[in-house]
């Protein structure tokens, strides 16, 4: 029993069940399967809940943006009917020496065809013929009118040996045996099928419309004619026939035919050339045709309401959860957010990340006396001195080996090598002086004159070291300036070895990009971020997924939505965008970030607009208020306005050393040197068919 029933929830899945489901089905199970992958694998490398939710996010809408780029690009492109290279096929080794097209028409529009053709094979190695007949098609009716519209194809066979399948949005019969290979000489097929064409589309009047003999099968056809059976009596003045789907080209006149009774014979000139579809189009009274079935299924009309509901739904979301606080006003602020360090206030305003912020930190540190930055040579490589040196060499007995390479192409590096490798040695000890080993030779390291064979400093663990520090300081009475976590990872990282650091020569500095990032993510997303907010995104980022895939399904492969509703796929497709931007302005900051944010805004407008007499009296109070400010202003963008301020005002001698802090020039050098120590860092920063046709295989 429970075979069976498993039996029969597969038949309903695979099978008999609505393409409807199956879409939904799917689509929601794919969902879900990347929401649990996330949170259950990925999320649990992320501290920020925050983060996790906004990565998710952004891989779901980029994903979904490339979806709906592929659902034109491929799926639109293989399942339209109007193939570019269908006009350009050619006959390859046959002709058509007869068409014989009979249709018996039904009162309920539903049509019974009966073709024959007589096929001459002049070339060896065919199999047979194969036929398109297509489901959607486009008709002009005698009101100039377009329009497309979807039929049935049932009961397609023939004669012959035959298979079936759909090729560029058509039904295809392909009659033949690819065993047997045909012999030269005449060949005729039989193709008989019921092409039920649904419900007349045109008002206050009805026509039949049919495309005889199908285009492009690549040779002109011979002796074509075509017998229709109305149900009803027609009018022999209704009556006219096309060589195209336009109404533009009036063949008539090439065409003998008559009516007895309900019955229309036709027959094809020979001087029309036929080599394309022909067009009957006969005019008929309102309710000629009744009973007409719906040709129309519900599966593009379902997936484009739930489209369009799934944009309601994101937008009700945005205006609840998504929408900014706009209780706050900017007030006129004098000095930054207290309590927060450059790096924070730089998150904290424009969500910056890496290299920018610790920028900011390394300038915040030499305005608080920590460091000094100098620019040196003519290159200005930028040194930083630590002002608070910690000898450790006793403490670990440090040791570096050096070894000779070749010779120094300038005249003082020269000089540095015949001081280091007297008396013709080729391989040394350092033993003392190490800042100043490293700083005089790093051009001959650059230059690979010299290699460094160990440093005994790189034996200890980060660990190690921070803790032999701490015991040097406690021994000698170093108090360090108070420092913000931010502030002390970036010292850290600035004498992890040394107690002089050459910028740009420093291969592993870009790693504390990371770390400040990461701090400022744990330490402060969750006071100022409305994670609820990021969570509703994360949502409306998964009906945006689904919304793509379901709009692929119901505007280029189901394709079944009725005429009058073809409105609805540009809705759809409007109700896509909603769905991305809001999915996007979705995340916001809580009242507290708001409120921060206003302040932050307050204070950059200040150092945009501050006159001279005010700034003067808070320099009179604060002679450090030029350094106190100017890291905040250089992560707020505006430190070429603020440094612009001072030209009339002297600012107070500082031990920062010759570093230009005046100038934007040394801001953007202090940037590339720390930018390009890094080696990369992942933390800067409806359609319609034609008439058919056919050909030989």
């Amino acid at each position: 029993m429970e075979l069976e029933c498993d039996l029969i929830v597969m038949k309903f899945l695979f099978g008999i069940g609505s393409d409807l489901f199956k879409v939904i089905f799917f689509t929601s199970l794919i969902a879900i399967l990347v929401f649990f992958f996330y949170f259950l694998v990925y999320r649990q490398k992320n501290n920020s809940k925050k983060d996790g939710y906004y990565k998710f996010s952004s891989i779901l809408l980029i994903l979904g943006f490339f979806v709906l780029l592929f659902d034109f690009v491929v799926l639109r492109t293989n399942f339209s009917s109007k193939s570019s290279n269908e006009s350009a096929t050619v006959a390859d080794g046959f002709t058509i020496e007869s068409y014989d097209v009979r249709l018996n028409v039904n009162e309920n529009n539903v049509v019974d065809v009966v073709e024959t053709i007589t096929v001459n094979f002049y070339e060896y190695g065919h199999h047979g013929i194969y036929k398109l007949i297509p489901e959607w098609l486009e008709y002009t009716g005698k009101d100039s009118k377009i329009i497309s519209r979807k039929s049935k194809i049932e009961d397609l066979s023939a004669t012959d040996e035959y298979k079936i399948d759909t090729f560029e949005g058509k039904r295809r019969i392909k009659i033949g045996s690819s065993d047997n290979v045909l012999s030269s000489g005449l060949k005729s097929y039989t193709v008989e099928y019921q092409y039920d064409m649904g419900e007349d589309p045109f008002d206050g009047f009805d026509e039949f419309i049919f495309h005889a003999f199908g285009d492009y099968w690549g040779t002109t056809i011979n002796n074509a004619s075509l017998e229709i059976t109305m149900p009803k009596s027609i009018n022999n003045n209704s009556i006219k026939f096309f060589n195209d789907k336009y109404r533009q080209k009036d063949v008539s006149s090439y065409v003998d035919y008559h009516v007895v009774g309900n019955t229309l014979y036709a027959k094809v000139s020979p001087s029309l050339n036929l080599n394309k579809s022909l067009t009957i189009d006969i005019e008929l009274p309102d309710n000629y045709f009744v009973n007409c079935g719906n040709n129309y299924g519900y599966t593009s009309l379902i997936l484009c309401i739930l489209i369009i509901l799934f944009a309601v739904i994101v937008f009700v979301r945005w205006l609840k959860f998504g929408k900014k606080h706009t209780d706050f006003s900017e007030a006129v602020e004098f000095y930054p957010p207290e309590g927060f360090d450059a790096a924070e206030i730089g998150y904290i305003y424009k969500r910056d990340y890496g290299s920018k912020l610790v920028i900011s930190i390394i300038v915040q540190l030499a305005c608080k006396g920590i460091i000094k930055i100098d620019e040196l040579g003519e290159k200005k490589k930028v040194v930083i001195t630590n002002l608070y040196p910690l000898d450790i060499s006793k403490e670990i007995n440090r040791k570096i080996s050096v070894t000779k390479l070749k010779n120094a192409k300038t005249e003082s590096d020269a000089k540095i090598m015949n001081d280091l490798f007297c008396d013709d040695l080729t391989t040394i000890d350092i033993t003392e002086n190490f800042d100043k080993f490293y700083l005089d030779t790093r051009t001959l390291i650059s230059n690979k004159c010299i290699k460094i064979n160990y440093d005994t400093i790189n034996d200890y663990t980060d660990e190690s070291i921070d803790k032999i520090k701490s015991q040097i300081r406690e021994k000698k009475n170093i108090v360090l300036p108070e420092m913000s976590t931010n502030e002390r990872l970036v010292y850290d990282q600035l004498f992890k070895n040394n107690d002089v650091n050459v910028l740009d020569e420093d291969k592993k500095f870009y790693e504390v990009f990371n770390k400040v990032t990461n701090n400022l993510q744990s330490s402060l997303d969750d006071k100022i971020v409305d994670v609820v907010s990021y969570k509703n995104m994360a949502i409306a980022s998964v009906l945006f997924f689904v919304s793509v895939v379901y709009f692929g399904g119901a505007y280029c492969i189901f394709e079944d939505l009725n005429l009058k509703f073809r409105i609805l796929y540009i809705l759809s497709f409007i109700s896509l965008i909603i769905i991305f931007v809001f999915s996007i302005l979705m995340k916001r900051k809580n009242a507290y970030g708001e409120q921060l944010v206003s302040k932050i805004k307050g204070f950059r407008n200040y150092l945009i607009v501050a006159k001279k007499n005010e700034i003067d009296q808070f320099a009179s109070k604060n002679p450090s208020y030029f350094y106190d400010v100017l890291p905040y202003a250089y992560v707020l963008g505006v430190s070429k306005e603020w440094i612009s301020k001072f030209e009339k005002i002297p600012v107070p001698l500082h031990d920062m050393g010759n570093f230009d802090y005046c100038s934007m020039d040394s801001f953007n050098s202090l940037l590339t040197s720390s930018s390009g120590s890094s080696g990369g860092c992942s933390s800067c920063g409806g359609g319609c068919s034609s008439c058919g046709g056919g050909g030989s295989w």
